[in-house]
């Protein structure tokens, strides 16, 4: 909790970056966390690179206080972040409202799927950009 400014929470999160189902760690990825204004705007709150083991470093993510949620209409206790990963030889991968949790540490799991080496065999989107709809990151 940040005491000079009792309104405010934060959550700690990251991301891990793996691909063929979660055996090999993809390194190099740049990851995208932006929230969203009132509006429905969004702003880049930062950005991450996966490291050797396809983990970004931990960060702390602004958030609801806790103490929000403990009173009838007193509001959700988590705020929303959109995740981008991207990496040149992988399909982006963009999960929207990913909820992250005041005093909590989440990781968010993505499974990167590989380009395809040749034009003629493509599997997957031409665009190049998985979506999937977020959810509750796993908590450590």
């Amino acid at each position: 909790m940040n005491y000079q400014n009792p309104e405010k929470s934060y959550g700690r999160f990251g991301v891990r970056a793996f691909s063929a189902g979660s055996a090999f760690p993809v390194e190099g990825a740049l990851v995208f966390v932006r929230g969203k204004r009132a509006g429905g705007e969004s702003y880049t709150v930062a950005v991450l690179e996966t490291d050797e083991s396809g983990k970004t470093q931990i960060i702390s993510l602004e958030t609801p206080p806790r103490s929000a949620s403990l009173t009838p209409g007193g509001g959700v206790p988590y705020s929303l972040y959109d995740i981008e990963v991207s990496h040149r030889d992988y399909y982006t991968v963009v999960t929207r409202d990913v909820q992250v949790y005041p005093d909590t540490t989440s990781l968010l799991p993505v499974n990167m799927l590989p380009l395809p080496d040749t034009v003629g065999s493509e599997k997957y989107p031409s665009s190049n950009i998985i979506i999937n709809n977020g959810g509750a990151a796993p908590n450590l």
